[in-house]
């Protein structure tokens, strides 16, 4: 647990470095409730009280009153997409643009400040992107190669054993899900390879999964400590704060944007341990 510590005094040190994943969250955040509330208000206003108690009314132009519904309903969908969007490409600016940064102060000691936020963000996003792209092709392959392979035993099985197919479609479907669970861990460490080794998307996925043979179990318990008590310390705050709209929105992503930054440091930082340890121990053979 020392990077974790390490990686809490980091960030308690350069708070800067919470700010871009934050208004990531907040903005698009705020912008639903309010889209929400206009929306919302506009349906009600839309149906009569009248045509609320007829069912008859209802029944006998089901047709149009499922057109209107959907006309009513499609600018709360468009909406909700443009905001999707919009958090998507926030956090193609926030999250290189926080990686940057952490690698400037590991490799310089100095104390960020707002003005290392855009151009660490150009910096990274290239490789961001490429990052992005190559992990869902990868999840992608995954999903499609995992429905083939129970497709397949499915198939086979049914016809010697339906017991021993189901049996077996249930291992390997468990099997899937417990390697999926492993690459998700194993990829955390596969921008920061990137990053702090200005490596191209191919070679940071190659040193992501040589580094995690050394620090797969550190960075297992780092994961699940920092996601747990966060888990647990937003559930209580917000056991406290209750539901106030907007002022929800801005306390909400506190605690979630701390751990999800304190999880990048912790990467960048056991990758950057594991990458020493790797170089002061010669490899066999």
């Amino acid at each position: 647990m020392e990077q974790v510590k390490k990686a809490l005094g980091t960030l308690k040190e350069n708070w800067i470095l919470a700010i871009p994943i934050y208004l990531t969250r907040l903005i698009p955040a705020l912008l639903s409730i309010y889209i929400f509330s206009e929306i919302s208000t506009e349906l009600i206003n839309m149906i009569s009280v009248e045509e609320i108690g007829e069912t008859q009314h209802v029944l006998e132009n089901y047709e149009q009153v499922t057109r209107d519904f959907f006309q009513a309903n499609r600018d709360f969908i468009l909406a909700s997409v443009l905001v999707a969007v919009m958090g998507l490409l926030m956090n193609f600016i926030a999250v290189p643009a926080t990686f940057g940064m952490i690698k400037e102060n590991l490799e310089q000691g100095e104390k960020l400040d707002f003005s290392r936020i855009f151009p660490n963000a150009g910096r990274y996003f290239g490789k961001y992107l490429l990052y992005r792209i190559g992990k869902l092709a990868l999840w992608i392959f995954l999903v499609l190669l995992s429905i083939l392979v129970i497709a397949l035993v499915a198939l086979v099985g049914t016809r010697v054993d339906e017991g021993l197919a189901v049996l077996l479609v249930m291992l390997i479907g468990m099997a899937f899900i417990l390697l999926a669970a492993v690459l998700h861990l194993i990829f955390k460490l596969w921008f920061p390879a990137m990053v702090l080794e200005d490596l191209g998307v191919f070679e940071g996925l190659k040193e992501a999964f040589r580094k995690s043979k050394v620090c797969f179990w550190p960075l297992f318990a780092g994961f699940l400590g920092i996601r747990i008590t966060a888990w647990i310390t937003n559930m209580f705050v917000n056991m406290l704060i209750g539901e106030v709209a907007y002022l929800t929105s801005f306390i909400n992503n506190i605690i979630p944007t701390v751990a999800t930054v304190t999880l990048l440091i912790f990467y960048m930082l056991i990758y950057r341990k594991t990458q020493k340890e790797l170089v002061n121990t010669p490899e066999s053979g």
